[in-house]
């Protein structure tokens, strides 16, 4: 017997029936899929993407950069590292 369509689906489940996520996907448009109640994944019908709005990525320099400016405490020489070298017994 078929399980009806949802619009959310676990982890787990997507895991185990990929197929139905996509059906699912096909006929609203838009599928959650959650990790421990929490929402992880949007999947969406390529069909239908004007349902997403369009987000511009963040360059890398920008995802690094603080709410402050650059973090100066990031940007610099890193320290030596004393490592002691032994002959093992």
């Amino acid at each position: 017997m078929a399980q009806p369509l949802r619009r959310e689906f676990t982890a787990r489940e997507f895991n185990r029936d990929p197929s139905a996520v996509a059906r699912a996907a096909h006929r609203f448009g838009q599928v959650i899929i959650t990790n421990r109640g929490t929402p992880t994944l949007l999947i969406t019908d390529a069909d239908r993407t004007d349902l997403m709005p369009a987000v511009a990525a963040p360059s890398l320099l920008e995802a690094f950069r603080g709410p402050d400016g650059i973090d100066e405490d990031a940007v610099g020489e890193p320290e030596r590292a004393a490592i002691i070298a032994r002959i093992p017994d």
